[in-house]
């Protein structure tokens, strides 16, 4: 059984590709970068601790993307948790049933199509249809064209973990409800704008935005101490490089996805062009390569780069800057 409305589009991060294909189920079609922005999806959460592995850990994405989306396009979408694994197969089998496509958070390790051994939790697929006399899922996973076919019991062991950066606990899937009438986007695109700022804005504690960035710019001349060991340090940085560059970023820690998102913003609504957000999130975006084309040289020199902390105090600043101006400019 495939859902009969279902097309899947091949798309950049694993939460956006996944919203803007359930979406269409739902009957709201939008672009992969339009449903990111939409979600207020950029973030930025650092972590740092001798338990974790690696020990300094940080990620450039909203927790909340998805239900962000919804919520400012007016589709109601509902959380569901469930703690006992086969029945939460059954609870995303029913929402199939029920011409719903959800959206299923899983460990990316245990995708077979993957063929990858590094646990990354919280990576967002669809799940589109079953057939239960051979006992396989099909999903639809972002870059990937088509749907995969996933052994539902694999599918359960990755919906068990719970690793960083967005793994949670009890199996989660969300569940986008058909039939609202969508806000226009003329009214939505302010609303997503203003949020991602307040977002950005909000903690001034160091916990995540800008003040996490700061966090991470001021811890960065310890790395090289604080780490375990050596692997445990090339580890981190090595990491931070995939999590700016790779791992569905688009590039420049999600901010050039951003970009393509406020690009369609200013064709949709002129009064944000002379705030000129587009190209001051590409020059972020940049900003964040040479941060990872750095992250990745202290690998090679075991240490970190003494120019490394002054470049993430600039994007910092920069960041700063940006949602200051979005907060106080965008009506």
């Amino acid at each position: 059984m495939i859902l009969p409305r279902f097309e899947h589009r091949p798309g950049i991060h694993c939460g956006s590709t996944a919203v803007a294909d359930a979406l269409r189920v739902a009957g709201v079609d939008l672009s992969e970068p339009m449903a990111f922005g939409l979600g207020a999806g950029l973030g930025f959460h650092y972590f740092a601790s001798p338990t974790l592995s690696p020990s300094h850990v940080f990620h450039g994405r909203s927790t909340h993307l998805e239900r962000t989306a919804c919520e400012v396009i007016g589709v109601q979408a509902r959380e569901h948790t469930e703690e006992d694994a086969a029945r939460a197969w059954e609870g995303v089998r029913a929402a199939v049933d029920r011409g719903i496509a959800p959206i299923v958070s899983t460990d990316l390790a245990e995708l077979p199509y993957w063929s990858s051994r590094t646990p990354f939790g919280g990576h967002r697929v669809v799940l589109a249809g079953y057939d239960a006399d051979r006992g396989v899922a099909l999903v639809a996973d972002t870059g990937f064209p088509g749907l995969q076919q996933v052994p539902i019991d694999a599918l359960q062991r990755a919906r068990a973990k719970m690793g960083l950066p967005l793994g949670a606990p009890g199996h989660p899937w969300i569940e986008i409800l058909p039939g609202a009438e969508p806000v226009p986007l003329a009214d939505a695109v302010p609303e997503a704008l203003r949020r991602q700022a307040r977002d950005m804005l909000l903690d001034r504690d160091g916990a995540a935005g800008v003040s996490a960035i700061e966090r991470f710019a001021e811890d960065l001349p310890r790395w090289t101490a604080d780490a375990r060991d050596e692997r445990d340090f090339i580890r981190c940085v090595l990491y931070g490089h995939q999590m700016i560059e790779r791992r569905g970023t688009g590039g420049g820690l999600f901010r050039s996805l951003h970009a393509r998102f406020l690009a369609e913003a200013e064709d949709l609504l002129r009064s944000l062009r002379p705030l000129a957000l587009r190209s001051r999130m590409e020059a972020l975006a940049a900003r964040w390569s040479a941060i990872a084309a750095a992250m990745r040289d202290a690998a090679r020199e075991r240490a970190v780069p003494a120019t490394l902390p002054a470049l993430v105090h600039e994007v910092a600043r920069e960041e700063r800057r940006f949602y200051e101006d979005v907060a106080a400019r965008v009506p």
